[in-house]
């Protein structure tokens, strides 16, 4: 009993425990304004590349469950809207991804003809929030957080590594807002995950609104 007492204990300290690396926009002015009139839009996130022991569409809607009691309507959730964006999920964290480590903060150049997707398909994924009634009326989003996530599983599958990048796009201006790199590590169990990953997305949206590597300010 003793030395299973110890396993728990010692796999409870790895849960949640990681680092992030948060870049900004230079010309940005943190905290970013969002409100109940002016939401940011959570871009669906492919959870199936994760390696987890559990159902992606699960977790997904676990997301979403977690921004709404965290952020309210401060953050709108598309998490449901998955199968309407396809690709353009990993593709558009993945050009946020590659123009900050490039030291540019435009969606321009290469990153344009992604950006020009997602602004043919952002009226179609509002008319469908507000068909959900995620949205109360159609509204055009400002700030869109785009991000992937990638996991490994450890100690005999116990344990997940999850690593997730992107952050926040300006529909309007066409520039790259905050950018974010985290690294966490969970039980990997699925009870426990639908409890630990969106409390994960949750600490990375407040960074990347926060423009601070510590969150809130």
């Amino acid at each position: 009993m003793r030395k299973i007492l110890l396993v728990a204990v010692g796999l409870s300290f790895l849960v949640g425990c990681g680092s992030a690396q948060v870049k900004v926009n230079p010309g940005a002015k943190f905290p970013l304004d969002v409100s109940d009139a002016t939401p940011a839009f959570l871009f669906p996130i492919n959870m199936s590349h994760l390696g987890a022991q559990g159902d992606p569409l699960k977790m997904g809607l676990s997301v979403t469950a977690g921004v709404i009691a965290k952020f309210g309507k401060k953050v709108i959730s598309g998490q449901q809207l998955f199968d309407l964006v396809g690709n353009l999920s990993f593709e558009l964290a993945e050009t946020v991804d590659a123009q900050v480590r490039n030291g540019s903060f435009q969606m321009t150049g290469g990153a344009e003809k992604i950006a020009t997707a997602l602004a043919g398909l952002m009226e179609k994924i509002i008319s469908t929030l507000v068909e959900l009634k995620l949205l109360d009326k159609p509204i055009q989003f400002k700030y869109i957080v785009a991000l992937h996530s990638h996991g490994s599983s450890s100690m005999g599958g116990k344990m997940l590594k999850v690593n997730s990048w992107g952050g926040i796009y300006d529909s309007t201006t066409k520039e790259i807002i905050s950018y974010i790199n985290d690294e966490s590590t969970y039980a990997n169990e699925e009870k426990a995950l639908l409890g630990q990953i969106p409390l994960a997305y949750n600490a990375i949206l407040e960074k990347l609104i926060a423009g601070s590597a510590q969150g809130k300010k």
